[in-house]
């Protein structure tokens, strides 16, 4: 469970977001908030990144403190060649936009499809206007086909 003063724990997972702009961006901030309303033992850092420091960045977390990391698509095809393992989505998309690391590994995966496709599913959703327009993969989920 995450504490109350937001502190972090050897217990605590850690995950980077990997951004150009990460700290003008409010997805660690609602991330949070959603990891300490369901007490999940987490926390996302913004990590600004410029792309001629992105390959070093990666590369580095194998040895980091990071269990993971989410990528902001100007950095998901790059990213994509320079994780150890990746999975079948990853790989037939030519991109990830999740790295996990493990033993010194990292592993490539596509979260944001499965988990828009997931909350689209949902008896409870609403607007799936709103859900297109919220993620560049929508066109990718509903037309098999890349920008």
């Amino acid at each position: 469970m995450m504490n109350n003063d937001n502190s972090i724990t050897v217990e605590t997972k850690l995950y980077g977001y990997i951004a150009e702009e990460a700290h003008s961006s409010r997805f660690s901030v609602t991330l949070n908030k959603l990891y300490k309303g369901n007490e999940i033992n987490a926390m996302i850092i913004p990590m600004n990144i410029r792309p001629d420091d992105v390959a070093f960045t990666i590369s580095q977390m194998r040895t980091s403190k990071l269990n993971g990391a989410v990528l902001s698509s100007e950095y998901q095809e790059e990213a994509l060649l320079l994780v150890d393992h990746a999975s079948m989505e990853a790989s037939e998309s030519g991109y990830c936009d999740f790295i996990t690391i493990e033993n010194g590994k990292l592993f490539g995966d596509l979260i944001m499809p499965r988990a828009l496709t997931e909350y689209a599913d949902r008896g409870d959703f609403q607007d799936d206007i709103a859900l297109r327009s919220m993620c560049q993969y929508i066109y990718d989920l509903t037309t098999g086909e890349r920008e």
